[in-house]
């Protein structure tokens, strides 16, 4: 029986494609290589790692389904730096819940507990050029009420400003990949809905420019609260479907 402070590697060996994949990673970030930068060319990669080239190709493929290169094909292709997106973790934490039998219940009930945060975190933190961009989405959100698709687009990217305002990145990702998984669900809000929420939306910017960080929190927790009560009225079932595996394009492609 091991010691209790062993460390966990000696018993779980880290495979060799995992490995290089780190080297690589720990590399790009470390020569600060901005995306679009080209790595050197796979036979560079085995002599410098001195694995094998089917251990190269291996870690260049975790790498590019992670979203953090892309391999360009033909003469003068090869891998390139590349940064993960929303899409990459949407599709990580999607598959999680598919496997779990979690419902679309679930992912509201995750973004009613992290949105009041980063609106909260919002008000201490913004910048002038935060609140400037958020007073735009404002405008935009009063410009499209009566259009509920084009209001619900522009509704995820005055929630997305917040959360970039809130300086919480951690946060700010999770709350990205939460609507993400939500987008497509086919619900529509009147139009007393849609203009209560942009009403909500504007006080939350007040509360923000305010830098009065419990109002931001009470007045969004108010919003998302009027709307689940809306969910539960119009589509209840919606709230019950289960959680699809949203792949991204990488894992996707032969």
């Amino acid at each position: 029986m091991g010691r209790i402070n062993e460390p966990l590697e000696k018993s779980r060996p880290e495979r060799a494609a995992t490995r290089v994949a780190r080297n690589i990673v720990s590399d790009i970030q470390e020569r600060a290589l901005r995306p679009g930068t080209p790595l050197e060319p796979e036979h560079i990669m085995v002599e410098r790692q001195g694995v094998a080239r089917a251990t190269v190709r291996e870690a260049l493929r975790f790498l590019e389904l992670q979203g953090a290169l892309r391999i360009k094909a033909g003469p003068g292709g090869g891998p390139i730096v590349s940064v993960p997106d929303t899409d990459h973790l949407t599709s990580a934490l999607s598959l999680q819940l598919q496997f779990a039998n979690a419902s679309f219940r679930a992912v509201a009930a995750a973004r009613t507990s992290i949105y009041p945060v980063l609106a909260s975190q919002a008000a201490e933190n913004a910048t002038h050029q935060d609140i400037a961009a958020l007073r735009q989405s404002i405008e935009r959100l009063d410009a499209s009420v009566e259009d509920s698709d084009s209001l619900a687009q522009e509704a995820r990217q005055f929630h997305e400003l917040v959360a970039v305002a809130s300086k919480n990145l951690v946060l700010g990702l999770l709350l990205n990949a939460l609507h993400r998984m939500s987008e497509d669900i086919p619900i529509q809000y009147d139009l007393e809905n849609r203009q209560a929420s942009v009403r909500q939306m504007s006080k939350i910017l007040q509360a923000i420019e305010r830098g009065d960080p419990e109002a931001a929190q009470s007045v969004t927790e108010k919003m998302l609260n009027a709307a689940l009560r809306y969910w539960e009225r119009a589509a209840p079932d919606l709230l019950n479907e289960p959680v699809s595996w949203m792949a991204t394009a990488e894992s996707t492609r032969s």
